[in-house]
């Protein structure tokens, strides 16, 4: 038994260090979420920043911001402005911003991308017929609309149905709400970006965490640049003292927990309390680094997983078709949107084409039904999406930000996506990892690998850590 705990301790050092030391290991660590590092400084010492020298705090324009471009669902404008002839005006600007800027916009964007430039590859995914699509995908599929385009347009449908579940009454709130939506907005918000990244470390290329890191740190080092360069009021701040108070629109004004209070007389505490009275930066709500952090994590997990592992399953079915053992090795890859004369060039060069074989797998084995799951990627997609959802429910239910904060919080985070995807994601880690799996270059650092392929090497379990599986 004793023997047993020391190679798996041993196996889960070596895998996790690969070739770095206790010393080399941090500082790499460092590097790589130096990002993060300098936003939560910032952060921390916002309060540091000479008053004299803010800008003016904009304490309503979050607040119409929200109601113009999302509709008054809550009848806010009423309860604000004692004018029922606003809300209708709310609906229709809405509408407008829906159909121009979330549909025609992004939809024109991808006609030019695809169609009129004709470009054959998915611009996001550069290898998507390696990491998501067998041979034979179509670039111009749903998914090169859906990511990122049409991303937009369905935040902001659910930003819309969440607020419905969200509602500022008496009625609305419950115990199990209350603790629902703590557990999500603190809980949560601190755990699934490391949840995030351990699941990036063990299961994809190396180099996709520093990318999740890169992404997520800068996203919010924008944002607490914008929190710093254009305060805005939480809607907290308007429901407490209304939408013309000027006596609080200041930088001594201090933070309120919200609906986190109701948790504090649940629990019989003052933390929630305490801590957001001590806010350095009180006029942050825009936009909300809840909602970008929450969804880089779902951005992350629905790219990244792979749902390729089911070709195990079209293994097997062919192995007991044929009864012959090649039909079980890994395939080859070829490019998807290939003429024949492509194809049979891609067959004669089968040879350079096919996976490096990193191990010999249970075929058999690989297709236990318990492995269905998380052969198609359901899992991370699934609490990805979930996560971002009840986030955003969370944060409006406990009164924390307007659906407009949320929305640009998403849009930090798309943005960032998009970036650090393109410049280091796709050319830098990806594209060469596949090179090594190809052969095509030589595994020199043990980096063809993930970490739990290293770490369940020459087992029938490395097959599940595969992202090319």
């Amino acid at each position: 038994m004793a023997g047993h705990l020391v190679r798996i301790i041993k196996r889960l050092y070596n895998g996790s260090l690969n070739q770095r030391n206790l010393v080399t290991l941090p500082i790499n660590f460092a590097i790589n979420f130096s990002p993060i590092f300098l936003w939560l400084a910032i952060f921390k010492n916002a309060g540091l920043v000479p008053i004299d020298i803010r800008p003016s705090i904009h304490s309503k324009a979050a607040f119409f911001l929200d109601a113009y471009l999302f509709g008054d669902h809550a009848d806010e404008l009423f309860l604000q402005l004692n004018d029922k002839k606003y809300r209708l005006l709310s609906f229709i600007s809405s509408f407008a911003f829906m159909v121009v800027f979330l549909v025609l916009f992004p939809l024109a964007i991808w006609y030019y991308i695809y169609y009129i430039k004709r470009v054959k590859t998915n611009v996001l995914e550069w290898n998507e017929q390696v990491f998501h699509f067998s041979n034979g995908s179509n670039p111009k599929r749903f998914r090169t609309l859906a990511i990122p385009f049409l991303l937009p347009l369905v935040s902001f449908l659910l930003l819309n149905i969440d607020s419905l579940f969200a509602l500022q009454r008496q009625e609305n709130f419950a115990k199990w709400k209350d603790m629902l939506a703590w557990f999500s907005y603190v809980i949560m918000h601190l755990t699934a970006p490391i949840l995030t990244a351990v699941y990036l470390y063990v299961f994809q290329p190396p180099g996709t965490l520093k990318c999740f890191a890169f992404a997520l740190g800068f996203q919010n080092l924008m944002g607490v640049t914008t929190h710093l360069l254009l305060p805005m009021a939480p809607p907290w701040f308007t429901h407490l003292y209304g939408i013309y108070d000027t006596k609080h629109v200041n930088y001594t004004q201090e933070g309120y927990a919200a609906g986190l209070t109701r948790v504090d007389a649940h629990l019989g505490t003052h933390l929630n309390t305490s801590g957001f009275h001590m806010s350095p930066i009180v006029f942050g709500a825009v936009p909300s680094l809840h909602s970008a952090m929450a969804f880089q994590c779902f951005l992350f997990l629905i790219t990244r997983s792979t749902t390729l592992k089911n070709r195990f399953a079209s293994a097997m079915r062919a192995f007991n078709a044929t009864k012959d053992p090649e039909t079980l090795e890994l395939t080859s890859l070829q490019d998807s949107d290939a003429d024949a004369d492509s194809s049979i060039a891609c067959e004669e060069e089968s040879d350079t084409l096919a996976y490096v074989k990193y191990y010999d797998f249970d075929a058999q084995f690989a297709n236990k039904w318990y492995f269905a799951l998380f052969n198609k990627a359901v899992l991370p997609r699934l609490l990805g999406t979930a996560f971002i959802i009840l986030q955003w429910w969370a944060t409006m239910y406990l009164d924390h930000h307007y659906r407009f904060d949320l929305f640009i919080g998403m849009l930090y985070a798309l943005l960032w996506h998009i970036v650090v995807n393109s410049l280091i994601l796709q050319p830098r880690v990806l594209a060469p990892w596949v090179n090594v799996r190809l052969g095509e270059e030589p595994d020199s650092k043990n980096e063809g690998r993930t970490m739990g392929m290293r770490v369940f090497a020459n087992t029938r379990l490395e097959w599940f850590f595969d992202p090319l599986a």
